[in-house]
């Protein structure tokens, strides 16, 4: 234990003596120009990130992605520099690099929580696999090849570098966790920031930095922490749904409260798309629920029909969506909408539908219309073509498959709520700290978290009841 304790002792004061020479070499190269352009307060700022970079070797590297998270639910993507590293890798992406690289250099890692096979957690990765090899090569008939290849490094470093980590059960659980907790408080935030019609915190942190009021809608839309309502209304309709399945497999109440707030946030920030895609993953979470359980609690069901049904009625009687529906800016927004599946698919057949490269949707959109093509999947179709798309949905759906076959309801939910959401605006092709995100859900669906593993085990004796056991092994 002593000579454990000193390897570890010896092994931080290593990486923390790296790090300062890096950080010396680097501010000698880099901080001459940006003191000429930004002042000397660019001094203290590169000496917090180096304190921070060092904490973030210092953290247990289990809560590093639920880190990440609430770096991303905390720190508006606004207030940070749009050019320069950051800009091309978002902050919350560098935390998750980080624990990748921890992950696989240290020699302990995750005890597994089943032995049983995972076919489609397999088949996630090497769909991933194709999915990156399919991106490099759009990526070499780029139009622009800077902007493919800094979307392509960004994507694979948030979202896909997660599923060369074998086992990250504990990180799945913390970040079920933290999201629940995040979608809860920040929700229930928003439902007074829309009473209030001001959002006192983040709003201040705005003027400071000298940035301008988002809000120019009809009606005002809650953002909380997110700095845009349909960043909010992503993040809380993944909470939500999140919760609902949570509850209905575990009886947890924190997580049903959790859900109820996070819901009531996602009506303040006003975004039809995000509410439907709750909608969706909830109907998923209720209908896969009721044919896992084991023994049938229509109680509970019967307590999630009514509250949907309640739901619905109050948000049509809810003066800001309504008024929202019926404005003009609705009207332009679908009119918009409809633009932007034509430019899609004339830009998509231009280059064969192979795809015109990586983050490129924007560049080849705008030779047919200007128009901001508010939809993720026909962005992807654009830059990195039908087989990219199919891929993309492929590794979703076979992600989501694993979390229904070791019953994590909550985690499939989140994942075809994130899905259907990013349909809504461009949150995969031109958004890059929205990559955090999928690389999160991914973590969740392929990494049942304790709790799911406690229910697993709890629903275990009737399904085995039900189950023939098979030749050669005995059923755990």
């Amino acid at each position: 234990m002593f000579d454990s304790t000193m390897l570890r002792l010896r092994r931080t004061s290593i990486i923390i003596s790296a790090l300062a020479a890096l950080f010396v070499i680097v501010a000698s190269l880099v901080l001459p120009r940006f003191v000429a352009s930004l002042g000397f307060i660019v001094i203290p700022l590169t000496l917090l990130a180096f304190v921070a970079a060092v904490t973030l070797f210092m953290l247990p590297v289990h809560i590093l992605p639920a880190v990440a998270l609430v770096t991303f639910a905390l720190i508006p993507a606004r207030v940070l520099p749009q050019d320069g590293p950051i800009g091309a890798l978002p902050l919350t992406t560098m935390i998750i690099v980080v624990w990748a690289l921890r992950r696989l250099v240290t020699t302990t890692a995750n005890e597994p929580l089943t032995r049983e096979p995972a076919p489609f957690k397999s088949a996630t990765r090497y769909l991933a696999v194709l999915f990156l090899v399919w991106s490099l090569f759009t990526l070499l008939r780029s139009s622009d090849l800077q902007a493919s290849l800094g979307w392509t490094i960004s994507f694979s470093a948030a979202a896909l570098l997660p599923l060369v980590i074998d086992t990250a059960s504990r990180e799945a659980f913390w970040i079920r966790r933290v999201w629940l907790l995040l979608g809860a408080s920040l929700g229930a935030y928003a439902l007074i920031e829309g009473a209030l019609r001001a959002n006192p915190i983040w709003g201040t942190l705005y003027t400071v930095f000298g940035l301008s009021d988002s809000q120019h809608w009809s009606v005002y839309r809650a953002t909380a922490s997110f700095g845009h309502p349909l960043f909010a209304g992503l993040f809380f309709a993944v909470a939500c749904a999140l919760g609902i399945g949570v509850w209905l497999r575990e009886d947890s109440k924190p997580a049903l409260v959790a859900a109820v707030l996070s819901g009531l946030g996602l009506v303040a920030t006003v975004s039809r798309g995000a509410i439907l895609s709750a909608a969706i993953a909830i109907g998923l979470a209720y209908f896969v629920s009721l044919v896992l359980r084991g023994e049938k609690r229509w109680g509970k069901f019967a307590l999630l029909a009514a509250l949907v049904i309640v739901g619905i009625v109050a948000l049509f009687q809810f003066d800001a969506f309504t008024a929202r529906n019926n404005s003009i800016e609705a009207e332009l927004s679908s009119q918009a909408r409809d633009l932007g599946v034509w430019v899609s698919l004339q830009a998509a057949n231009l280059t064969g539908w192979i795809g015109s490269g990586p983050g490129t949707s924007g560049i080849t959109g705008r030779l047919f219309n200007k128009v901001t093509i508010e939809n993720s999947l026909l962005q992807l179709l654009i830059s990195i073509g039908l087989p990219g798309v199919l891929l993309f949905l492929l590794v979703i759906g076979s992600a989501v498959a694993h979390a229904l076959s070791q019953r994590a309801v909550g985690a499939a939910a989140a994942l075809v709520a994130y899905t259907v959401c990013i349909t809504g605006f461009n949150a995969i092709d031109a958004l890059r700290p929205m990559h955090l995100l999928l690389g999160c859900l991914l973590i969740l669906t392929l990494n049942p978290g304790k709790t799911d593993a406690a229910a697993e085990l709890r629903t275990a004796p009737a399904r085995r009841s039900l189950a023939r056991p098979k030749r050669g092994y005995a059923r755990v």
